[in-house]
């Protein structure tokens, strides 16, 4: 029996957990027990085949963790543990660097390398500290970009403003305050703007003096 190269078992109804017996068969290198419903979980002792080539458990029932065993199958080429219920983390040395995640998928609660397509695995229950750092560049990328956009737009603003020039506002210079005076007061002031008070004449308009009611003497055009 240990000189038995080969084992096709697939696409029978074969139930319950993988025999041991065939972990005995030290000279096996092709393990094909897909499309069946095998329970329970992957035997620890499959590491004890060493010329292990080929070995396909997909389309099971199949649970529990991968063991990290199988990392010393070194001639392992061709895996495939798809379409079960296997969980935890996929072991990454040995011959697992050379397998893709097609090798995997269909497997929900499998976790690892980004390489075989599943989230990171969880440390001690918690995010590993690379998957928080990813986190919060996740979170505080847009919040920062918005920041910065916000910071723009008011500079922009106040360039904006700082270009338009200030209204002027033309006001008296200080210490004249020229009286309000009415055209009657103007009249009387100047006897209706006779010619005994005229100062001089122009080309386009005459002066004439006047004195108003307090006693203070003006020229007017």
């Amino acid at each position: 029996m240990r000189a038995i190269n080969s084992i096709d078992l697939s696409w029978n109804q074969f139930t319950g957990a993988i025999p041991s017996s065939i972990m005995a068969l030290e000279s096996l290198a092709s393990l094909n027990l897909s499309r069946n419903s095998f329970q329970g979980s992957i035997p620890q002792l499959i590491s004890d085949l060493k010329g292990l080539d080929y070995l396909d458990l997909s389309y099971n029932e199949l649970s529990g963790i991968i063991p990290k065993s199988m990392e010393g199958l070194t001639y392992l080429r061709n895996l495939n543990l798809s379409f079960n219920k296997l969980s935890g983390e996929i072991p990454n040395g040995g011959p697992f660097g050379n397998f893709s995640a097609l090798s995997f998928i269909g497997n929900k609660a499998l976790c690892g390398n980004e390489t075989f397509q599943v989230p990171p695995c969880k440390v001690n229950g918690k995010i590993s500290s690379r998957d928080k750092r990813l986190w919060l560049l996740f979170i505080m990328l847009p919040i920062v970009s918005t920041v910065l956009l916000v910071l723009v737009i008011c500079l922009l603003r106040k360039r904006g403003n700082t270009g338009r020039k200030a209204p002027i506002s033309v006001e008296n210079p200080p210490g004249i305050n020229h009286p309000m005076i009415s055209y009657q007061e103007l009249c009387l002031s100047t006897n209706n703007f006779s010619e005994s008070n005229l100062l001089g004449a122009g080309s386009f308009s005459s002066v004439y003096k006047g004195t108003l009611a307090n006693g203070t003497d003006f020229a007017v055009k």
